[in-house]
Protein backbone atom coordinates (compact mmCIF):
# COMPACT_ATOMS: atom_id res chain seq x y z
CA UNK A 1 0.00 0.00 0.00
CA UNK A 2 1.42 3.38 -0.93
CA UNK A 3 0.82 6.40 1.25
CA UNK A 4 -0.89 9.48 -0.17
CA UNK A 5 1.32 12.41 -0.98
CA UNK A 6 1.91 14.98 1.73
CA UNK A 7 -0.60 17.84 1.55
CA UNK A 8 0.76 21.36 1.71
CA UNK A 9 -0.35 23.34 4.73
CA UNK A 10 -2.59 26.24 3.70
CA UNK A 11 -3.32 29.31 5.78
CA UNK A 12 -6.40 29.84 7.95
CA UNK A 13 -9.72 28.90 6.35
CA UNK A 14 -11.48 31.93 4.92
CA UNK A 15 -15.28 32.29 4.94
CA UNK A 16 -16.71 30.23 2.11
CA UNK A 17 -13.45 28.35 1.52
CA UNK A 18 -14.17 24.70 0.65
CA UNK A 19 -10.62 23.35 0.72
CA UNK A 20 -9.94 20.50 3.15
CA UNK A 21 -9.08 21.53 6.70
CA UNK A 22 -5.33 22.21 7.02
CA UNK A 23 -3.01 19.77 8.74
CA UNK A 24 -0.28 21.25 10.95
CA UNK A 25 3.30 20.52 9.87
CA UNK A 26 5.38 17.84 11.53
CA UNK A 27 6.75 19.27 14.80
CA UNK A 28 10.21 17.92 13.99
CA UNK A 29 10.18 19.09 10.38
CA UNK A 30 10.63 15.52 9.16
CA UNK A 31 8.85 13.61 6.40
CA UNK A 32 5.16 13.13 7.10
CA UNK A 33 4.25 9.44 7.32
CA UNK A 34 1.09 7.53 8.12
CA UNK A 35 1.16 5.89 11.53
CA UNK A 36 1.48 2.15 11.98
CA UNK A 37 -1.68 0.34 13.08
CA UNK A 38 -1.81 -1.68 16.32
CA UNK A 39 -1.48 -5.43 16.09
CA UNK A 40 -4.85 -7.21 15.92
CA UNK A 41 -5.29 -10.70 17.33
CA UNK A 42 -8.68 -11.91 16.16
CA UNK A 43 -8.40 -15.20 18.06
CA UNK A 44 -9.02 -13.22 21.26
CA UNK A 45 -12.72 -13.03 20.38
CA UNK A 46 -13.21 -16.78 20.81
CA UNK A 47 -10.79 -17.00 23.74
CA UNK A 48 -12.61 -14.35 25.77
CA UNK A 49 -15.99 -15.97 25.09
CA UNK A 50 -14.67 -19.29 26.38
CA UNK A 51 -13.19 -17.62 29.47
CA UNK A 52 -16.51 -15.94 30.27
CA UNK A 53 -18.37 -19.24 30.00
CA UNK A 54 -15.75 -21.00 32.10
CA UNK A 55 -15.98 -18.33 34.81
CA UNK A 56 -19.75 -18.70 35.13
CA UNK A 57 -19.35 -22.49 35.16
CA UNK A 58 -16.77 -22.33 37.96
CA UNK A 59 -19.01 -20.06 40.03
CA UNK A 60 -21.92 -22.48 39.65
CA UNK A 61 -19.64 -25.42 40.49
CA UNK A 62 -18.63 -23.69 43.74
CA UNK A 63 -22.30 -23.39 44.69
CA UNK A 64 -22.91 -27.09 43.92
CA UNK A 65 -19.80 -28.21 45.84
CA UNK A 66 -21.00 -26.27 48.89
CA UNK A 67 -24.23 -28.28 48.88
CA UNK A 68 -26.34 -25.66 47.17
CA UNK A 69 -28.13 -28.09 44.87
CA UNK A 70 -29.02 -30.39 47.75
CA UNK A 71 -30.33 -27.52 49.88
CA UNK A 72 -32.47 -26.38 46.98
CA UNK A 73 -34.31 -29.72 47.06
CA UNK A 74 -35.23 -29.37 50.73
CA UNK A 75 -37.82 -26.68 50.07
CA UNK A 76 -38.99 -23.89 52.35
CA UNK A 77 -36.65 -21.29 53.79
CA UNK A 78 -33.63 -23.51 53.12
CA UNK A 79 -34.38 -23.65 49.41
CA UNK A 80 -34.98 -19.90 49.26
CA UNK A 81 -31.65 -19.23 50.94
CA UNK A 82 -29.79 -21.56 48.57
CA UNK A 83 -31.43 -20.00 45.49
CA UNK A 84 -30.61 -16.57 46.86
CA UNK A 85 -26.94 -17.49 47.24
CA UNK A 86 -26.80 -18.74 43.63
CA UNK A 87 -28.41 -15.50 42.41
CA UNK A 88 -25.83 -13.54 44.42
CA UNK A 89 -22.95 -15.54 42.94
CA UNK A 90 -24.17 -14.98 39.39
CA UNK A 91 -24.72 -11.27 40.11
CA UNK A 92 -21.17 -10.99 41.46
CA UNK A 93 -19.75 -12.83 38.46
CA UNK A 94 -21.53 -10.56 36.00
CA UNK A 95 -20.64 -7.40 37.92
CA UNK A 96 -16.95 -8.24 37.74
CA UNK A 97 -17.19 -9.14 34.05
CA UNK A 98 -19.01 -5.86 33.49
CA UNK A 99 -16.16 -3.90 35.06
CA UNK A 100 -13.50 -5.90 33.18
CA UNK A 101 -15.35 -5.38 29.90
CA UNK A 102 -15.08 -1.59 30.27
CA UNK A 103 -11.54 -1.57 31.68
CA UNK A 104 -10.24 -0.60 28.20
CA UNK A 105 -8.17 -3.78 27.90
CA UNK A 106 -6.57 -3.47 24.44
CA UNK A 107 -6.96 -7.14 23.50
CA UNK A 108 -10.69 -7.07 24.30
CA UNK A 109 -11.14 -3.78 22.45
CA UNK A 110 -9.52 -5.16 19.31
CA UNK A 111 -11.41 -8.45 19.48
CA UNK A 112 -14.92 -7.08 20.00
CA UNK A 113 -14.97 -3.34 19.35
CA UNK A 114 -16.15 -0.64 21.71
CA UNK A 115 -19.78 -0.64 20.54
CA UNK A 116 -20.18 -4.38 21.18
CA UNK A 117 -18.45 -4.14 24.56
CA UNK A 118 -20.76 -1.26 25.48
CA UNK A 119 -23.80 -3.34 24.52
CA UNK A 120 -22.58 -6.27 26.62
CA UNK A 121 -21.71 -3.90 29.46
CA UNK A 122 -25.27 -2.61 29.47
CA UNK A 123 -26.76 -6.12 29.27
CA UNK A 124 -24.51 -7.42 32.06
CA UNK A 125 -25.28 -4.35 34.17
CA UNK A 126 -29.05 -4.70 34.07
CA UNK A 127 -28.95 -8.51 34.37
CA UNK A 128 -26.60 -8.39 37.38
CA UNK A 129 -28.79 -5.72 38.99
CA UNK A 130 -31.91 -7.86 38.80
CA UNK A 131 -29.98 -10.89 40.04
CA UNK A 132 -28.69 -8.75 42.91
CA UNK A 133 -32.24 -7.67 43.72
CA UNK A 134 -33.41 -11.30 43.58
CA UNK A 135 -30.53 -12.32 45.85
CA UNK A 136 -31.49 -9.66 48.41
CA UNK A 137 -35.19 -10.58 48.40
CA UNK A 138 -34.64 -14.35 48.65
CA UNK A 139 -32.03 -14.11 51.40
CA UNK A 140 -34.07 -11.68 53.50
CA UNK A 141 -37.25 -13.77 53.12
CA UNK A 142 -35.36 -16.98 53.99
CA UNK A 143 -33.78 -15.46 57.11
CA UNK A 144 -37.06 -13.82 58.15
CA UNK A 145 -38.89 -17.13 57.80
CA UNK A 146 -36.28 -18.93 59.87
CA UNK A 147 -36.27 -16.23 62.58
CA UNK A 148 -40.04 -15.80 62.63
CA UNK A 149 -40.15 -12.05 61.95
CA UNK A 150 -41.04 -9.69 59.16
CA UNK A 151 -38.78 -9.04 56.13
CA UNK A 152 -38.22 -5.36 56.99
CA UNK A 153 -37.19 -6.12 60.56
CA UNK A 154 -34.94 -8.93 59.33
CA UNK A 155 -33.24 -6.68 56.76
CA UNK A 156 -32.57 -4.09 59.45
CA UNK A 157 -31.15 -6.74 61.78
CA UNK A 158 -28.93 -8.24 59.05
CA UNK A 159 -27.62 -4.80 58.09
CA UNK A 160 -26.57 -3.98 61.64
CA UNK A 161 -25.28 -7.38 62.79
CA UNK A 162 -23.76 -9.34 59.90
CA UNK A 163 -20.16 -8.53 58.86
CA UNK A 164 -19.94 -6.39 55.75
CA UNK A 165 -23.71 -5.99 55.37
CA UNK A 166 -23.75 -2.25 56.06
CA UNK A 167 -21.21 -1.76 53.27
CA UNK A 168 -23.22 -4.08 51.02
CA UNK A 169 -26.42 -2.07 51.56
CA UNK A 170 -24.58 1.18 50.77
CA UNK A 171 -23.06 -0.38 47.66
CA UNK A 172 -26.43 -1.70 46.53
CA UNK A 173 -27.94 1.78 46.94
CA UNK A 174 -25.19 3.25 44.73
CA UNK A 175 -25.63 0.57 42.08
CA UNK A 176 -29.41 1.13 42.12
CA UNK A 177 -28.91 4.85 41.58
CA UNK A 178 -26.60 4.24 38.62
CA UNK A 179 -29.04 1.74 37.08
CA UNK A 180 -31.92 4.21 37.39
CA UNK A 181 -29.85 6.93 35.70
CA UNK A 182 -28.85 4.47 32.96
CA UNK A 183 -32.44 4.03 31.78
CA UNK A 184 -32.69 5.80 28.43
CA UNK A 185 -35.43 8.18 29.54
CA UNK A 186 -33.24 9.40 32.41
CA UNK A 187 -30.03 9.53 30.39
CA UNK A 188 -31.55 11.86 27.81
CA UNK A 189 -32.00 14.49 30.53
CA UNK A 190 -28.32 14.48 31.50
CA UNK A 191 -25.22 15.77 29.76
CA UNK A 192 -22.88 12.98 28.72
CA UNK A 193 -20.14 14.22 31.05
CA UNK A 194 -22.53 14.44 34.03
CA UNK A 195 -23.88 10.96 33.39
CA UNK A 196 -20.36 9.58 32.94
CA UNK A 197 -19.22 11.09 36.26
CA UNK A 198 -22.22 9.66 38.10
CA UNK A 199 -21.67 6.32 36.35
CA UNK A 200 -18.26 6.05 38.00
CA UNK A 201 -20.02 5.60 41.34
CA UNK A 202 -20.94 2.12 40.11
CA UNK A 203 -17.31 1.12 40.69
CA UNK A 204 -17.58 2.25 44.30
CA UNK A 205 -20.90 0.47 44.67
CA UNK A 206 -19.47 -2.80 43.34
CA UNK A 207 -16.46 -2.46 45.61
CA UNK A 208 -18.73 -2.08 48.64
CA UNK A 209 -21.37 -4.66 47.69
CA UNK A 210 -19.27 -7.68 46.75
CA UNK A 211 -16.83 -8.38 49.62
CA UNK A 212 -19.56 -9.21 52.17
CA UNK A 213 -19.92 -12.62 50.53
CA UNK A 214 -16.34 -13.41 51.54
CA UNK A 215 -17.11 -12.60 55.17
CA UNK A 216 -20.62 -14.07 55.55
CA UNK A 217 -21.12 -16.59 52.73
CA UNK A 218 -21.13 -20.15 54.04
CA UNK A 219 -19.60 -21.58 50.86
CA UNK A 220 -16.66 -19.18 51.10
CA UNK A 221 -16.06 -19.85 54.79
CA UNK A 222 -16.19 -23.60 54.26
CA UNK A 223 -13.90 -23.69 51.21
CA UNK A 224 -10.78 -21.48 51.35
CA UNK A 225 -9.99 -22.13 47.69
CA UNK A 226 -13.32 -20.56 46.73
CA UNK A 227 -12.44 -17.40 48.64
CA UNK A 228 -9.00 -17.45 47.03
CA UNK A 229 -10.60 -17.62 43.57
CA UNK A 230 -12.84 -14.61 44.24
CA UNK A 231 -10.12 -12.55 45.91
CA UNK A 232 -7.86 -13.25 42.94
CA UNK A 233 -10.58 -12.14 40.54
CA UNK A 234 -11.13 -8.95 42.54
CA UNK A 235 -7.40 -8.30 42.45
CA UNK A 236 -7.20 -8.93 38.70
CA UNK A 237 -10.10 -6.54 38.09
CA UNK A 238 -8.52 -3.82 40.22
CA UNK A 239 -5.15 -4.24 38.49
CA UNK A 240 -6.83 -4.05 35.07
CA UNK A 241 -8.64 -0.84 36.01
CA UNK A 242 -5.55 0.84 37.43
CA UNK A 243 -3.39 -0.30 34.52
CA UNK A 244 -5.61 0.47 31.53
CA UNK A 245 -7.82 3.29 32.85
CA UNK A 246 -5.16 5.19 34.83
CA UNK A 247 -1.51 4.21 34.26
CA UNK A 248 -1.63 3.54 30.51
CA UNK A 249 -3.34 6.85 29.56
CA UNK A 250 -0.95 8.83 31.77
CA UNK A 251 2.10 7.12 30.26
CA UNK A 252 0.74 7.58 26.73
CA UNK A 253 0.17 11.29 27.29
CA UNK A 254 3.56 11.77 28.96
CA UNK A 255 5.39 9.98 26.13
CA UNK A 256 3.84 11.98 23.29
CA UNK A 257 3.29 15.36 25.01
CA UNK A 258 0.30 16.19 22.86
CA UNK A 259 -0.57 19.86 22.32
CA UNK A 260 -3.26 21.73 20.39
CA UNK A 261 -1.73 23.15 17.20
CA UNK A 262 -4.79 24.88 15.74
CA UNK A 263 -8.56 25.15 15.99
CA UNK A 264 -10.18 25.57 12.56
CA UNK A 265 -13.79 26.62 11.95
CA UNK A 266 -15.45 24.06 9.63
CA UNK A 267 -19.02 25.41 9.77
CA UNK A 268 -20.73 27.91 12.08
CA UNK A 269 -21.34 25.09 14.57
CA UNK A 270 -18.39 22.74 13.98
CA UNK A 271 -14.64 23.11 14.55
CA UNK A 272 -11.69 20.82 13.88
CA UNK A 273 -8.93 20.60 16.48
CA UNK A 274 -5.44 19.75 15.22
CA UNK A 275 -3.06 18.14 17.72
CA UNK A 276 0.68 17.60 17.43
CA UNK A 277 3.20 15.91 19.70
CA UNK A 278 6.52 14.16 19.86
CA UNK A 279 7.38 10.63 18.74
CA UNK A 280 4.04 10.26 17.00
CA UNK A 281 5.60 7.55 14.85
CA UNK A 282 5.25 5.33 17.94
CA UNK A 283 1.59 6.16 18.48
CA UNK A 284 -0.24 3.05 17.34
CA UNK A 285 -3.56 4.43 16.13
CA UNK A 286 -5.50 3.78 12.93
CA UNK A 287 -7.59 6.09 10.82
CA UNK A 288 -11.21 5.80 11.96
CA UNK A 289 -10.47 4.93 15.57
CA UNK A 290 -11.42 7.15 18.50
CA UNK A 291 -9.70 8.28 21.66
CA UNK A 292 -10.97 9.81 24.89
CA UNK A 293 -9.65 13.39 24.91
CA UNK A 294 -9.10 15.78 27.80
CA UNK A 295 -8.08 19.27 26.75
CA UNK A 296 -6.42 20.99 29.69
CA UNK A 297 -8.01 24.40 29.49
CA UNK A 298 -10.74 26.06 31.53
CA UNK A 299 -13.08 24.66 34.13
CA UNK A 300 -14.14 21.07 33.56
CA UNK A 301 -11.06 20.00 31.61
CA UNK A 302 -11.02 16.66 33.49
CA UNK A 303 -14.15 15.55 31.64
CA UNK A 304 -13.32 13.06 28.90
CA UNK A 305 -14.67 13.39 25.36
CA UNK A 306 -14.81 10.26 23.16
CA UNK A 307 -13.94 11.70 19.73
CA UNK A 308 -13.01 9.89 16.53
CA UNK A 309 -10.09 10.95 14.42
CA UNK A 310 -11.49 12.92 11.48
CA UNK A 311 -8.35 12.71 9.34
CA UNK A 312 -5.74 10.11 8.55
CA UNK A 313 -3.23 10.13 11.46
CA UNK A 314 0.34 10.85 10.44
CA UNK A 315 3.53 12.05 12.06
CA UNK A 316 2.30 15.57 11.24
CA UNK A 317 -0.46 15.26 13.81
CA UNK A 318 -4.03 14.22 14.58
CA UNK A 319 -7.37 15.88 13.93
CA UNK A 320 -10.74 15.62 15.67
CA UNK A 321 -13.93 17.44 14.72
CA UNK A 322 -16.30 18.78 17.38
CA UNK A 323 -19.75 20.35 17.43
CA UNK A 324 -19.65 23.58 19.42
CA UNK A 325 -23.29 23.20 20.48
CA UNK A 326 -22.51 20.07 22.47
CA UNK A 327 -21.14 19.66 25.97
CA UNK A 328 -18.05 21.84 26.46
CA UNK A 329 -18.18 22.83 22.78
CA UNK A 330 -17.69 26.57 23.36
CA UNK A 331 -14.74 25.96 25.69
CA UNK A 332 -13.03 23.67 23.19
CA UNK A 333 -13.67 26.03 20.29
CA UNK A 334 -11.89 28.82 22.20
CA UNK A 335 -8.72 26.80 22.89
CA UNK A 336 -5.43 28.37 21.92
CA UNK A 337 -2.34 26.75 20.41
CA UNK A 338 -0.20 24.96 22.96
CA UNK A 339 -3.07 23.68 25.12
CA UNK A 340 -1.92 20.39 26.70
CA UNK A 341 -3.91 17.28 25.79
CA UNK A 342 -4.39 14.00 27.67
CA UNK A 343 -5.65 10.98 25.71
CA UNK A 344 -6.92 7.51 26.45
CA UNK A 345 -7.04 4.88 23.72
CA UNK A 346 -7.14 4.21 20.83
CA UNK A 347 -10.45 2.36 20.56
CA UNK A 348 -12.82 1.26 17.81
CA UNK A 349 -12.90 -1.14 14.87
CA UNK A 350 -13.62 1.32 12.04
CA UNK A 351 -10.13 0.78 10.66
CA UNK A 352 -8.22 -0.39 7.62
CA UNK A 353 -6.94 -3.52 9.35
CA UNK A 354 -10.42 -5.13 9.48
CA UNK A 355 -10.90 -4.98 5.70
CA UNK A 356 -11.55 -8.15 3.73
CA UNK A 357 -12.19 -6.68 0.23
CA UNK A 358 -10.41 -4.25 -2.11
CA UNK A 359 -13.16 -1.63 -2.08
CA UNK A 360 -15.02 0.26 0.64
CA UNK A 361 -18.64 1.36 0.81
CA UNK A 362 -19.01 3.73 3.76
CA UNK A 363 -22.34 4.92 5.18
CA UNK A 364 -22.14 7.80 7.64
CA UNK A 365 -24.64 10.01 9.44
CA UNK A 366 -24.15 12.86 11.87
CA UNK A 367 -20.85 12.72 13.77
CA UNK A 368 -20.19 9.35 12.08
CA UNK A 369 -18.73 11.21 9.11
CA UNK A 370 -15.52 11.92 11.08
CA UNK A 371 -14.10 8.38 11.35
CA UNK A 372 -15.35 7.52 7.86
CA UNK A 373 -13.49 10.45 6.26
CA UNK A 374 -10.31 9.42 8.08
CA UNK A 375 -10.74 5.82 6.88
CA UNK A 376 -11.31 6.87 3.27
CA UNK A 377 -8.27 9.15 3.35
CA UNK A 378 -6.19 6.23 4.63
CA UNK A 379 -7.35 4.03 1.72
CA UNK A 380 -7.62 6.66 -1.00
CA UNK A 381 -4.60 5.43 -2.95
CA UNK A 382 -5.38 1.70 -2.83
CA UNK A 383 -6.70 -0.12 -5.94
CA UNK A 384 -10.41 0.22 -6.69
CA UNK A 385 -12.91 3.04 -6.17
CA UNK A 386 -14.63 3.60 -2.84
CA UNK A 387 -18.10 4.98 -2.13
CA UNK A 388 -19.27 7.34 0.62
CA UNK A 389 -23.00 7.70 1.32
CA UNK A 390 -23.39 10.70 3.61
CA UNK A 391 -26.66 11.41 5.45
CA UNK A 392 -27.17 14.88 6.87
CA UNK A 393 -30.27 16.75 7.94
CA UNK A 394 -29.08 20.16 6.74
CA UNK A 395 -26.63 20.22 3.81
CA UNK A 396 -25.20 23.57 4.96
CA UNK A 397 -24.16 22.00 8.26
CA UNK A 398 -22.59 18.85 6.81
CA UNK A 399 -19.28 18.43 8.64
CA UNK A 400 -16.17 17.59 6.61
CA UNK A 401 -18.06 17.84 3.33
CA UNK A 402 -15.05 19.65 1.82
CA UNK A 403 -12.82 16.69 2.67
CA UNK A 404 -15.23 14.26 1.01
CA UNK A 405 -15.49 16.46 -2.09
CA UNK A 406 -11.69 16.71 -2.28
CA UNK A 407 -11.45 12.91 -2.21
CA UNK A 408 -14.11 12.70 -4.91
CA UNK A 409 -12.11 15.07 -7.13
CA UNK A 410 -8.60 13.74 -6.53
CA UNK A 411 -8.96 10.12 -5.40
CA UNK A 412 -11.91 8.78 -7.44
CA UNK A 413 -14.24 8.55 -4.46
CA UNK A 414 -17.93 8.18 -5.32
CA UNK A 415 -19.49 10.74 -2.99
CA UNK A 416 -23.27 10.43 -2.56
CA UNK A 417 -24.74 13.06 -0.22
CA UNK A 418 -28.26 12.34 1.05
CA UNK A 419 -29.42 15.56 2.75
CA UNK A 420 -32.83 16.32 4.17
CA UNK A 421 -35.07 15.33 7.09
CA UNK A 422 -35.22 11.64 7.88
CA UNK A 423 -37.97 9.39 6.62
CA UNK A 424 -40.66 8.75 9.24
CA UNK A 425 -42.90 6.42 7.26
CA UNK A 426 -40.57 4.44 5.00
CA UNK A 427 -36.96 3.30 5.13
CA UNK A 428 -35.70 5.05 8.29
CA UNK A 429 -32.06 5.52 7.28
CA UNK A 430 -33.00 7.41 4.08
CA UNK A 431 -34.14 11.02 3.79
CA UNK A 432 -37.89 11.59 3.53
CA UNK A 433 -37.88 12.17 -0.24
CA UNK A 434 -36.44 8.67 -0.80
CA UNK A 435 -38.09 6.92 2.15
CA UNK A 436 -40.56 5.07 -0.09
CA UNK A 437 -37.71 3.00 -1.60
CA UNK A 438 -37.22 -0.34 0.23
CA UNK A 439 -33.90 -0.43 2.06
CA UNK A 440 -32.25 -3.35 0.19
CA UNK A 441 -33.28 -1.85 -3.17
CA UNK A 442 -31.88 1.54 -2.16
CA UNK A 443 -28.57 -0.06 -1.22
CA UNK A 444 -28.27 -1.82 -4.57
CA UNK A 445 -28.99 1.46 -6.40
CA UNK A 446 -26.46 3.40 -4.34
CA UNK A 447 -23.72 0.75 -4.68
CA UNK A 448 -24.61 -1.71 -7.47
CA UNK A 449 -21.88 -4.25 -6.61
CA UNK A 450 -22.25 -3.83 -2.86
CA UNK A 451 -21.55 -7.49 -2.01
CA UNK A 452 -17.97 -7.04 -3.27
CA UNK A 453 -17.24 -4.20 -0.81
CA UNK A 454 -16.31 -3.94 2.83
CA UNK A 455 -19.19 -1.93 4.25
CA UNK A 456 -18.49 0.49 7.10
CA UNK A 457 -21.47 1.94 8.98
CA UNK A 458 -21.04 4.77 11.45
CA UNK A 459 -23.82 6.88 12.91
CA UNK A 460 -26.51 7.04 15.59
CA UNK A 461 -27.53 3.68 17.04
CA UNK A 462 -31.10 3.52 15.64
CA UNK A 463 -29.99 4.69 12.18
CA UNK A 464 -27.11 2.19 12.11
CA UNK A 465 -29.28 -0.71 13.28
CA UNK A 466 -31.83 -0.12 10.52
CA UNK A 467 -29.11 0.19 7.89
CA UNK A 468 -27.30 -2.98 8.98
CA UNK A 469 -30.58 -4.93 8.83
CA UNK A 470 -31.06 -3.83 5.21
CA UNK A 471 -27.43 -4.67 4.38
CA UNK A 472 -28.02 -8.23 5.55
CA UNK A 473 -31.27 -8.39 3.58
CA UNK A 474 -29.35 -7.19 0.51
CA UNK A 475 -27.02 -10.17 0.79
CA UNK A 476 -23.88 -8.55 2.21
CA UNK A 477 -21.95 -11.22 4.19
CA UNK A 478 -21.69 -10.57 7.92
CA UNK A 479 -17.88 -10.59 7.84
CA UNK A 480 -17.94 -7.62 5.43
CA UNK A 481 -20.14 -5.41 7.65
CA UNK A 482 -18.21 -3.25 10.10
CA UNK A 483 -20.41 -1.30 12.51
CA UNK A 484 -19.44 1.57 14.80
CA UNK A 485 -22.60 3.10 16.25
CA UNK A 486 -22.55 5.78 18.88
CA UNK A 487 -25.04 6.46 21.64
CA UNK A 488 -25.00 6.93 25.37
Amino acid sequence: MSAPPTTAVPGPRAPGDTTPSPRPPDARGGHVRRLLPPARRRWWGDAVAWLVGAHLGVVTAFWVSAGGAGLLLQGGATALGSAGRLAGLWASALLLLQVLGMARIPAAERAFGQDRLTTWHRWAGFTSFWLLALHLVLIVVAYASAEGRGPVAELWSMTLTLPGMLLAVAGTALITGVVVLSVRAARRRLRYESWHLLHLYAYLGIGLALPHQLWTGSSFLAHPWTAAYWWSLYGLTLVALLTFRVARPLLLSARHRLRVAAVVQETPTIVSVHVTGRRLDRLRVEAGQFLVWRFRTGAGWTRGHPLSLSAQPTTAGLRVTIGVRGDDGARLAAMGPGTPVLVEGPFGRTATSVRTRHRIAAFAAGAGIAPVVALLQDNAWTPGSDTLVHRSTDPSEAALRADAEWLAEHAALRYVPLPGPRSRTGTPWLPAEHGHVPGPDALRRLVPDLVHHDVFVCGPAAWSTALVADLRAAGVPERQIHLESYAW
